[in-house]
């Protein structure tokens, strides 16, 4: 008898946890969520843009997707108008991490739950927001120093010599850090590797070319190495390069993405190696930490996603295929 009573105790427990695994569940499913963030014309940005489409889905979260060409402006106006209809949460890819800390501030006063992704500001507002799940920018750089003194090595050029930088957009807080970081941790592996000259590529590739080519242009091939922060820019720079008669392979040639571009260039041998940062990755932390909240669960204030060194070596392992637009 003591067995058949504890036998149906523990059946009730059983059913009275699923049961409060389901409720827990249902408090996500079917909740509205207004994620903010950049337009398909970034192939980055279409990439996380459908994979986030599609994690909400399966999660059964009704995600409105309002996006706009990095215009911190337009913008926080798309604040406000999500602020008015009242969602459940607001995931925020911030545009410009600084010029949108006030429309945080309203976000917060609105008793709207704030979860960041793929941008994270100045940690002295972090009373602003739940969470922030994405790239650690800073720690990327760091990771293309690494990489950068690796090349020099793999290529013969010693532990000196002369490099560019290609930036994103200039004031935006992941160009900033990935900077930061990587000229920070270069001083401290080779100092004798020096940036000699900096110019922004605005995540674009043709805007990198240009602005690889007026760097090389004044230079000349004292330049030994580039380092880019995203696979497309580096691109622009290895046709900057390869326009002023000088052969990419030979050179120390770093970024940051994993993206399809980078892949074909790694393969090639034109590019040395890049850290990776996915859009895959950056959406689904996103949309589980998301639905994490709203099932009532405990977040950590960061979560980053992974940003192995990736080379020729280990690109098919770590770099996975993104899907067609």
């Amino acid at each position: 008898m003591k067995n058949t009573s504890l036998s149906r105790l523990l059946v009730v427990a059983l059913l009275a946890a699923a049961g409060f695994a389901g409720s827990a569940h249902a408090a996500a499913r079917g909740s509205k969520v207004i994620l903010l963030g950049a337009d398909d014309v970034c192939e980055y940005c279409a990439v996380y843009n459908n994979a986030a489409r599609k994690y909400a889905k399966e999660a059964g979260i009704d995600l409105e997707l309002v996006t706009n060409k990095f215009d911190a402006a337009q913008q926080a106006s798309q604040v406000d108008q999500a602020i008015a209809k009242k969602p459940a949460a607001i995931l925020l890819w911030a545009i410009d991490g600084s010029a949108l800390i006030p429309s945080m501030r309203k976000i917060k006063a609105a008793g709207i739950p704030l979860l960041l992704t793929d941008v994270e500001p100045d940690k002295k507002f972090q009373d602003l927001w739940i969470h922030y799940s994405g790239g650690d920018y800073v720690g990327e750089g760091r990771g293309a120093a690494q990489l950068m003194v690796d090349a020099f090595k793999a290529k013969g050029l010693g532990t000196s010599g002369d490099i560019i930088m290609i930036t994103g957009i200039l004031g935006q807080s992941q160009s900033i850090d990935r900077s930061r970081g990587f000229k920070e941790e270069l001083a401290k592996l080779a100092p004798g590797i020096k940036v000699v000259g900096e110019q922004p590529g605005n995540w674009d590739q043709g805007v990198a070319t240009q602005a690889a080519a007026g760097l090389i242009t004044k230079f000349g091939k004292r330049v030994k190495g580039v380092y880019a922060h995203e696979d497309a820019m580096l691109a622009g720079a290895i046709v900057a390069a390869e326009r002023a008669s000088m052969d990419p392979t030979k050179m120390a040639m770093v970024a940051v993405g994993c993206e399809p571009i980078g892949v074909t260039l790694m393969k090639s041998g034109k590019m040395y190696g890049a850290i990776k940062q996915s859009p895959l990755d950056e959406a689904r932390y996103a949309i589980d930490s998301v639905v994490a909240h709203l099932d009532g669960k405990k977040l950590e204030k960061t979560r980053y996603t992974p940003m192995p060194a990736v080379t020729k070596v280990n690109v098919d392992r770590e770099c996975e295929p993104w899907p067609a637009k």
